[in-house]
């Protein structure tokens, strides 16, 4: 296997990319609908629906009246809910796709599915894109193995499905990567490299974490590429490179300080109206075209003087460089409506709330390793996470696309190129960086994790082939090794759909060992789909209330459903404080547990999805009302909680004042929520006293508080958090004080087990369900 610019995978150079591109459409077109409504659609659908009405404003537009109103900036602000704290902070262009192919294709798909279509197809073109720059350089095996490698991993699989940020900035990394390549080594390549401006600034406006592309893609520069373009052309290169980077960096750096200087003029992003916080600019938003304007005249030069030493000679390097520079801000700020009116104000809240993120949005509780966190994980979670959740063959292939890359570092630098931008989301996890959703944050690694196993895939297939010798006709042997390796992914992703986002692979164990693994079984509501849906329709009774598990589970998913009517339309989801005790939807999401969770999972629910996928572990349910009031009772009863345990690094104080991130390795500094207690006095009580804590607890059930002496000192416990806790089962469901106490008399270690394990308890686990 060696390198060459023209290897192609028969005459006709795009019948292999044709052919990719044609089973992956029929791979993933037909399950567009079977994920579940995951948390962040209905936030997005809601910025669609609203942007989708200033496009019919603008196309009914009919005077320079009519015009003005629709480019008014409340009215930009208005109908572009992106790129600020609110309902949806990252920028428009991921949305303005699912609006796209919902125009295309809502008129004969459910709403869903068509605006999950855009992502299909990003998916898809990232697919192609990977086999067809594999196969020209490395042959079709490779180019096979790497396409079907992406396209069979269990999660990606799943995040392809969604109408969300991750998977455009997945294929616009791998897009600007392949730019920069082409842009470096090929002949002839100022379009790509021009491409490369275009394409960070597409990223910009699909999230901040897609703009990281820029880390591999300017580390390669300075490090491989800027040193040849200097080195080639002397001091006229230098003056070249001074000059026109100076140039272009002057307007941004000009708008950067008024950027600066309005963010201190707005308040946090949390307490900001743009509607009525409005510092007054000093420059126009136009100021992000100058630099674009600059790289145009640059160019203009080049051409109108092709054998000027200082002007007409190609400096790929630096050329990209210009064109970040150019292009970025342009497109940036152009894609974003919002932006037009008041830009540089606009653009300082959003650049608070980035610079921000921890302090700017809420802390997103995150499980890992048995353990909850805050906003952030140990440093090795980016490396764990993607050893458990990509297929063992990949993975394995993977490894030896490494060694292959290490071997042919000399002469071809290509794979070290892709490790480079693969290295990059799972290093930077290392940092005190946003870690939740397991992978998702990391979809940008697994283009080039693909193209590993590709490599990989076929140095062992060219390896067994000289063994055997057969090294002069190496097909049958790659074809074999490409099945395996992409063969059991297939059969890994065939076997857990529709839960693709809870996929854990077999080396720990697969989702249900995963799980008693102290890794999260699910997160995104996608648990709740189509055939989960139906069941629920089917049994809940007439009428029935459904309330949110608890503060964190504070989710737009099942009013969306209903609206969208894949919930049944009489079922109450927002009940009102003071009513009867409701059903209450449980995830098993364990990083949202509390106490109050945690002892509703621990019970038999009225509905549960057990699927044999996820080796028949719970992973979504309805509670009923009375394990509802129960398991109210016990948590007022019986839980508390305790500040975690502070880490500190056993680091020196020269260490620790020359590097301070060290201490991170240790744990140092990791947000962590108070962690899960119980109740000792209470436990004490049960144990000690077992028949005065009953007599207390049936003074207070039947109104009778009089007849037992303890009976005000069990109020006053059932009183800690509040008085509407204990009221609501005052009123409506005493008895369950009754039971409460009994189980902590009869059962007081599992109930311990249950309240101070940080993620959920299986029944099974602690022999039964508390409420059994």
């Amino acid at each position: 296997m060696s390198p060459s610019d023209r290897r192609e995978d028969g005459p006709r150079p795009w019948t292999g990319t044709l052919i990719v591109l044609a089973v992956s459409l029929a791979a993933t077109v037909p399950t567009t609908g079977d994920l579940g409504l995951t948390w962040d659609e209905p936030a997005y659908r809601y910025s669609q629906i609203v942007s989708g009405q200033w496009w019919e404003q603008l196309a009914s537009a009919r005077s320079r009246a009519d015009l003005d109103a629709v480019l008014d900036p409340d009215a930009l602000l208005y109908y572009w809910p992106y790129g600020r704290h609110g309902i949806n902070f990252h920028p428009p262009l991921s949305g303005q796709l699912n609006l796209l192919t919902f125009a295309a294709f809502g008129d004969w798909m459910k709403d869903i599915p068509a605006r999950r279509m855009a992502s299909v197809f990003e998916y898809v073109i990232a697919i192609a894109v990977l086999y067809r720059f594999l196969a020209r350089r490395y042959g079709l095996w490779v180019g096979l193995t790497a396409a079907g490698a992406l396209l069979t991993m269990p999660r990606v699989y799943g995040h392809g499905h969604l109408a969300g940020t991750d998977t455009p900035g997945m294929t616009l990394w791998l897009l600007t990567a392949i730019a920069s390549w082409k842009g470096l080594t090929g002949p002839n390549a100022a379009r790509w490299r021009a491409a490369v401006g275009v394409l960070v600034g597409l990223s910009f406006l699909v999230k901040m974490a897609a703009v990281m592309v820029l880390l591999p893609t300017l580390a390669w520069l300075v490090v491989a590429s800027l040193p040849r373009d200097l080195r080639r052309g002397g001091r006229v290169a230098w003056v070249d490179a001074i000059l026109t980077t100076a140039a272009l960096l002057a307007p941004l750096a000009v708008a950067f300080l008024e950027i600066r200087r309005l963010a201190e003029l707005l308040p946090e992003p949390a307490r900001t109206n743009l509607f009525a916080q409005r510092p007054e600019g000093r420059l126009p938003g136009a100021i992000l075209l100058a630099p674009l304007a600059i790289w145009a005249s640059r160019r203009l030069l080049g051409r109108l003087f092709p054998h000027s030493a200082l002007w007409g000679e190609e400096r790929p390097g630096l050329e990209i460089l210009w064109a970040i520079l150019a292009f970025s801000p342009a497109v940036g700020w152009l894609g974003n409506p919002a932006w037009w009116r008041e830009a540089l104000p606009r653009l300082a809240h959003y650049y608070m709330l980035n610079v921000g993120r921890e302090g700017a949005l809420p802390d997103i509780r995150i499980y890992y390793l048995g353990e909850t966190y805050l906003f952030s994980l140990p440093w090795h979670n980016g490396w764990v996470l993607m050893a458990v959740t990509v297929p063992a063959s990949i993975l394995f292939a993977a490894a030896l696309g490494l060694g292959y890359a290490l071997r042919v570092v000399r002469r071809d630098r290509l794979p070290l190129f892709f490790l480079v931008h693969f290295l990059t989301l799972p290093a930077l996890r290392m940092l005190p960086t946003p870690a939740h959703d397991g992978i998702r944050l990391m979809l940008p690694s697994f283009p080039f994790l693909a193209a590993f196993a590709g490599w990989g895939a076929v140095w062992l297939a060219d390896g067994l082939a000289r063994l055997v010798r057969r090294g002069n006709r190496p097909a049958p042997f790659r074809a074999a090794v490409t099945a395996l390796v992409v063969g059991w992914s297939t059969v890994q992703l065939v076997l857990i759909h529709p839960f693709e986002l809870s996929y854990y692979n077999r080396l720990v164990g697969g989702p249900s060992g995963a799980w008693r693994r102290g890794f999260e079984l699910s997160y995104w509501y996608d648990a709740f789909n189509p055939g989960t849906l139906a069941e629920i329709n089917e049994r809940m009774p007439v009428g029935a209330a459904i309330a949110v598990t608890n503060a964190y589970s504070q989710v737009p998913t099942f009013d969306e459903l209903q609206s969208l009517g894949a919930l049944r339309g009489d079922l109450r989801l927002n009940p009102e404080a003071g009513e009867d005790f409701p059903h209450v939807w449980l995830l098993t999401h364990d990083s949202k547990a509390n106490a109050y969770s945690r002892l509703l999972f621990a019970m038999e629910p009225s509905y549960e999805r057990r699927p044999r996928q996820l080796g028949g572990l719970r992973v979504a349910a309805v509670s009923g009302p009375d394990d509802a009031a129960l398991a109210l009772a016990l948590q007022l009863l019986a839980s508390d909680s305790k500040r975690p345990p502070k880490v500190e690094a056993p680091l020196p104080d020269w260490l620790r004042g020359a590097a301070p991130w060290v201490s991170r390795f240790w744990g140092e500094g990791l947000a962590r929520p108070e962690e899960p207690a119980v109740n000792e006095p209470v436990f004490a009580w049960a144990a000690t006293d077992p028949e005065g804590l009953r007599a207390a607890a049936r003074a207070l059930a039947g109104g009778r508080e009089a007849d037992s002496a303890d009976a005000p000192a069990l109020r006053s416990v059932l009183l800690r958090f509040g008085p509407a806790f204990y009221a609501q089962l005052r009123d409506h469901r005493p008895g369950a004080i009754v039971d409460a106490v009994e189980l902590l008399i009869e059962r007081p270690g599992d109930l311990r087990r249950v309240l101070t394990t940080p993620g959920y308890t299986e029944p099974d686990a602690i022999g039964g369900p508390l409420d059994r």
